[in-house]
């Protein structure tokens, strides 16, 4: 149903991963709309009793390589149809069968996902993975800038935040306000939403 009111257009995007759908196709039901109605079928893949995933910490000195072409070169863009031939969603493209895969990677199975950010690094080894802020290298970081450890717990559901920075008061998504951003400039932004 959810890609049904995907193709017709019926939809708006919020933010990152936030989008709400008006769902007019099924037969004999109101309309409806719907927020993220895509969620559990991707959440499925993940902890299905037969889904198994590999995950991998990297890290890289941020002269040599930014977040963002991490995930937009390294990694290439998230429809592999469109991903250079040299990044790691252009060779999973080419390779898929080779490798064992189900299917043709496409945008929404597309072989590999990197986090959007130090912090959203840091909230999927919390939310996955259990590890706590203070156990985390990333985590510790935050907690010495002085960011209480509940208040990273916090946002690692991805809050709505209001911040003032040179003067400019924002509202946005704390994930969207931390993208692609390497490391140090995170924290610092971080530090700077917690108002410290």
């Amino acid at each position: 149903v959810w890609g049904a009111t995907k193709k017709s257009g019926n939809m708006i995007k919020f933010g990152g991963g936030f989008y709400c759908g008006l769902i007019d196709s099924v037969e004999g039901k109101e309309p409806i709309y719907a927020f993220n109605g895509f969620f559990m079928q991707m959440r499925s893949k993940f902890v299905s009793p037969d889904a198994s995933i590999y995950y991998f910490v990297v890290e890289w000195e941020e002269a040599a390589l930014s977040w963002e072409d991490f995930r937009g070169k390294v990694l290439g863009p998230t429809d592999p149809a469109t991903a250079p031939a040299d990044s790691i969603r252009g060779m999973i493209l080419a390779k898929w069968q080779e490798l064992g895969l189900a299917a043709e990677p496409n945008t929404g199975d597309n072989g590999v996902h990197a986090s959007a950010s130090p912090f959203e690094a840091l909230a999927e080894r919390m939310n996955w993975l259990g590890v706590a802020a203070s156990a985390d290298a990333y985590g510790q970081q935050l907690l010495a800038a002085g960011i209480p450890e509940a208040t990273i717990e916090a946002w690692g559901k991805d809050p709505q935040v209001t911040y003032t920075i040179d003067g400019e008061e924002t509202t946005a998504s704390l994930f969207d306000s931390l993208e692609d951003m390497d490391s140090a400039p995170c924290l610092e932004k971080a530090v700077k939403i917690a108002g410290l």
